[in-house]
């Protein structure tokens, strides 16, 4: 009987305990300080700027009760634009923490670099010493160029020239007139005579020009003779020539 009453007696002291607790800690809470200006806030997706959720993402340590209330404080206080000043405020440093870490990475490759090319440049004096052991190479003679010479061009035969135009002299009759036999010489009681005549002939075959040489009786004749010697014909020669023509006149009885 005992036992069962000091185990009430013992779980009635832990409740009453634990509820002096509660109270002191409420107390607490209720008189603590004003909260100080928050260095930071947690990054937050931009979708979700505009409502603030009074979430932390530090972990706060819950036997400190005071900073917890004073960020509830806080929290409770804000607008919506200072969170979202302090939301881009967080942002931009994480980007220029990203920046710099990613100069410092390509700062530590360049020196990476610059430190493989100075252990190169090391060895260049052992291969420059192992070359300049090396003999020199022997020149090779290069041969002169063969001149050929330009080749021969035949020149073009020259045209072989027109012949000659063959000359042609020989008088050649086409068509001749005889002269008629004068009424006057009829009157006069002449019967015959003989005219000796030059005649000049151009190279188209033409009678260009009669001369009378010689009459025998003169002067009976000669009107005659010129008239008909002037309408002859020749073949055409090369160029102009002179012949001598004679005509006999007979009075038929």
């Amino acid at each position: 009987m005992k036992t069962v009453v000091l185990n009430k007696t013992a779980k009635f002291s832990a409740l009453t305990f634990s509820l002096l607790s509660s109270a002191m800690l409420m107390t607490a809470c209720q008189k603590s300080p004003a909260p100080e200006a928050v260095a930071s806030v947690p990054d937050a997706p931009a979708s979700n700027a505009a409502m603030p959720t009074g979430l932390v993402k530090n972990p706060v340590k819950h036997s400190d009760t005071a900073d917890v209330t004073k960020w509830m404080d806080m929290a409770s206080n804000k607008t919506a634009a200072q969170i979202a000043k302090e939301e881009k405020l967080a942002k931009d440093a994480k980007e220029a923490k990203e920046a710099k870490d990613a100069k410092d990475a390509k700062d530590a490759k360049l020196a990476a670099e610059a430190k493989a090319l100075a252990a190169k440049t090391k060895e260049a004096p052992k291969v420059a010493s192992a070359t300049a052991v090396a003999p020199a190479p022997v020149p090779v003679p290069v041969p002169k160029p063969v001149e050929v010479p330009p080749p021969v061009v035949a020149a073009a035969p020259k045209p072989a020239p027109a012949p000659a135009p063959v000359e042609n002299l020989t008088l050649k009759v086409v068509s001749s007139v005889q002269p008629k036999y004068p009424s006057t010489a009829v009157r006069a009681g002449v019967t015959s005579g003989v005219v000796s005549a030059r005649v000049h002939i151009d190279t188209d075959g033409k009678v260009s020009q009669v001369d009378i040489v010689k009459a025998n009786p003169p002067k009976h004749f000669d009107k005659e003779v010129i008239a008909a010697a002037s309408q002859w014909k020749y073949a055409p020669i090369s160029k102009p020539l002179t012949t001598m023509l004679e005509f006999n006149f007979k009075l038929d009885n």
